[in-house]
């Protein structure tokens, strides 16, 4: 079985987040920027996560014309979603995750949350670090994942991934 591990990330957390997950699920997995490699080929998935950032509320541009053109793909296939933002009420996690993913995804994917943020001071720009200064009060790179919320994704996949070669 493989599994299509798909991101966008414009300062790289989603991008740890999925290199963190191709190191602990098993068989084959391939981790793919769709912004630099839209083009997946969809007869080798078995099955899909989906990592994206947000940033001002939004997704980028590309991670959500690339749900929409593959959307169909990935209805027909076991998905994870998760998303990197530093949303601290359980109403804004929920509102981005509604805002980032369509219904019909959310209510197809066996895991729908945010696993955690992280700033890279390294690779903003100075108006993003002007912003996240003030509206998150954070003045130094860092990097925040919710392990546990890790550990649930991994183990959903694994559970995904057991039912499919169950009953192929």
């Amino acid at each position: 079985m493989k599994t299509l591990i798909a991101y966008s990330t414009r300062y790289g957390t989603s991008e740890k987040v999925a290199h963190l997950l191709n190191d602990r699920l098993p068989g084959e997995v391939h981790v793919q920027d769709v912004v630099e490699q839209p083009d997946v080929d969809w007869p080798g998935v078995d099955h899909v996560i989906v990592g994206s950032s947000i940033r001002m509320g939004k997704i980028q541009d590309e991670m959500t014309a690339w749900l929409h053109i593959n959307e169909s793909e990935l209805l027909n296939r076991p998905l994870g979603l998760y998303l990197c933002a530093g949303t601290p009420t359980a109403s804004e996690r929920e509102r981005e995750l509604e805002t980032a993913y369509g219904d019909a995804l959310r209510a197809h994917a066996y895991f729908v949350e945010v696993v955690g943020n992280g700033y890279d001071f390294e690779r903003m720009g100075f108006l993003d670090k002007a912003i996240v200064r003030m509206m998150a009060k954070q003045t130094v790179s860092s990097l925040h994942l919710d392990e546990a919320m890790l550990d649930e994704l991994v183990e959903s996949a694994q559970a995904s991934l057991r039912t499919r070669s169950e009953n192929p």
